[in-house]
């Protein structure tokens, strides 16, 4: 029965028959073949006397195309359909993290649960919807490409709470107000994010339940957005030290350091504006949540205003910082005020009445 779903659902599929059984070939005498369900999938159906249980092993060679959640729970309907379970599965090898979590996501949607998690969720939810750890424990950081490469330079994302502030607290200039500016930004997300996952299930607030779990999807996407950039705004400090530091004792070398300069000062420049413009995104998730969310939560998407305007006010604080390094180029720097100046415009003044007003709710 295994060896016949694996000739259902490899892409080569099977031999076609007539009713007797016998191939049916076409006017040149080649055999014909009845394509199998998937694409990008050789699978074959066998026995395996050590775990006395029958098994389907597949090659899946895109897994953006036939993803394996997908062809695993085609193969668990199948063999239902026959009268067996699928007791679970087991990975040969690595995959990339974006297999894991799109299978993560597709079980809670199926569950009608909201996907907007953390990522590490969504990998424990694939771990187990797939049963990957039925026969040997299944590890992350050795079985999903990203967590296996190992880099030298840690990030700060990856510190406790504790490890980071006291990380921020030495003497050393980075990370410094750009990264914490970032960080609060993706505290505020992580905040909308919460109240509508919140609100997902609550009884008597079924209307709003689809609105919700792309609510909590969208937060959790900014949120990694910005912790992204708290580890570039230091990246991007260490950048123009490094220019700093190189030579300049000739002409040639003078024109260089000064290139560089310049360089990591627009680095170090679209950094936190690329921190204000994702923050900007924020405030729709916050009002919607304030609006339509969890009541009980009420304080939680204030809380995420406050912490926003922070994240907005001290991006601008780094962006105008690094201003006079580039005044030079009055083009760029006319740009990067006028785009300063329309978001603070946009947000601040709105996210101070915003949170002004859930005081009065509460």
């Amino acid at each position: 029965m295994a060896k016949d779903i694996a000739l259902s659902i490899r892409e080569q599929g099977r031999l076609k028959r007539d009713e007797n059984r016998k191939i049916v070939r076409d006017k040149d005498g080649n055999k014909l073949r009845v394509p199998g369900i998937f694409t990008h999938c050789k699978a074959v159906g066998w026995y395996i006397d050590e775990f006395n249980c029958a098994q389907i092993s597949m090659n899946l060679t895109d897994y953006n195309i036939t993803p394996a959640h997908k062809v695993f729970d085609k193969v668990c309907e199948m063999a239902a359909a026959k009268g067996l379970r699928v007791t679970g599965s087991e990975l040969v090898g690595l995959l990339p993290k974006k297999a894991m979590t799109d299978a993560g996501e597709f079980f809670l949607k199926k569950q009608d649960k909201s996907a907007g998690v953390p990522e590490s969720e969504l990998i424990r939810i694939a771990i187990q919807s797939m049963g990957l750890s039925e026969l040997y424990p299944f590890k992350p950081t050795e079985k999903i490409i990203e967590y296996a490469i190992k880099t030298d330079a840690p990030k700060l994302v990856d510190l406790t709470v504790s490890g980071f502030a006291d990380e921020l607290s030495t003497d050393s200039p980075a990370p410094g107000g750009g990264s914490v500016a970032a960080l609060a930004g993706a505290m505020a997300a992580a905040l909308g994010a919460m109240v509508a996952n919140l609100t997902v299930g609550k009884k008597g607030m079924n209307d709003v339940w689809d609105e919700m779990k792309n609510i909590a999807e969208r937060g959790q996407k900014i949120k990694g957005e910005l912790l992204h950039l708290a580890d570039a705004d230091t990246d991007a400090f260490n950048q123009m030290m490094a220019a700093a530091r190189m030579k300049k004792k000739t002409d040639e070398q003078i024109a260089a350091r000064n290139a560089a300069m310049l360089e990591a000062n627009k680095t170090g420049i679209n950094i936190p504006l690329s921190v204000m413009r994702v923050c900007a995104d924020v405030v729709e998730i916050l009002e919607a949540v304030a609006e339509r969310g969890n009541p009980n939560s009420l304080s939680d998407a204030g809380v995420g205003a406050l912490m926003l305007k922070s994240a907005i006010l001290g991006a601008s604080m780094n962006v105008s910082i690094n201003l006079p390094g580039v005044e030079d180029d009055a083009e760029f720097t006319g740009q990067v005020k006028n785009e300063v100046k329309q978001i603070e415009d946009e947000t601040i003044d709105h996210l101070t009445k915003f949170a002004h007003s859930v005081f009065e709710r509460l």
